[in-house]
């Protein structure tokens, strides 16, 4: 799987440090800071930002190497990290919010994991590449990306964990890490609730 294998802050592409920041703002303004899920986290830079202001994580990634650069670089008192698939991490109590960027389009049981996800919390947190913007067969096909969504396709996917979409960012590409209202960019961020 695609994943960014960092070992400082400054490795990550700042798009990406601009989304975990963003969230890391919603669960402060929400009080949703007790128990907090990062789904499909990687090696966990994104669950070291939210670390700050949440009592506690839990990070979920199934990949081995994506598990011990966590440990050597971003393991925190305050985060869990669990090496498994999202499916079989025996996720049995009820979370804050769950944060999950950048995942969806990786997996065929994306609407397995949203059904999961509305299961867990009623706080979602999310992202996905936009298919009107970047079409998932466009030239350079990302090998490790099963699909893109558009916005409707999008919104349809969390409604299948009975989520609705209470705000809608997007981000224009890779190096540009402004979040900028409504879904016409290149990745859309949804912050949804049950």
């Amino acid at each position: 799987m695609e994943r960014i294998m960092a070992k400082a802050f400054s490795d990550v592409r700042p798009d990406h440090l601009a989304r975990y920041e963003a969230a890391k703002h919603w669960l402060e303004s929400n009080n949703s800071t007790g128990l907090v899920l990062d789904a499909g986290c990687g090696v966990g830079y994104g669950s070291a930002i939210l670390s700050t202001s949440v009592k506690k994580i839990i990070s979920v990634d199934a990949s081995r190497e994506a598990a011990e650069y966590h440990k050597n670089y971003f393991s925190r008192q305050n985060i869990d990290f669990i090496n498994k698939d999202i499916f079989n991490a025996n996720l049995n109590q009820k979370f804050d919010a769950i944060v999950c960027y950048e995942f969806l389009e990786h997996i065929r049981e994306a609407r397995e994991a949203v059904e999961l996800f509305g299961s867990l919390s009623s706080v979602l947190i999310c992202s996905t590449p936009n298919e009107i913007i970047r079409p998932y067969k466009m030239e350079p096909v990302n090998p490790f990306h099963v699909r893109h969504y558009t916005p409707d396709e999008f919104e349809e996917l969390l409604a299948v964990g009975g989520f609705r979409v209470k705000a809608k960012f997007n981000q224009i590409g890779g190096h540009d890490p402004q979040l900028r209202p409504g879904w016409d960019g290149k990745f859309m961020i949804a912050v949804a609730t049950r």
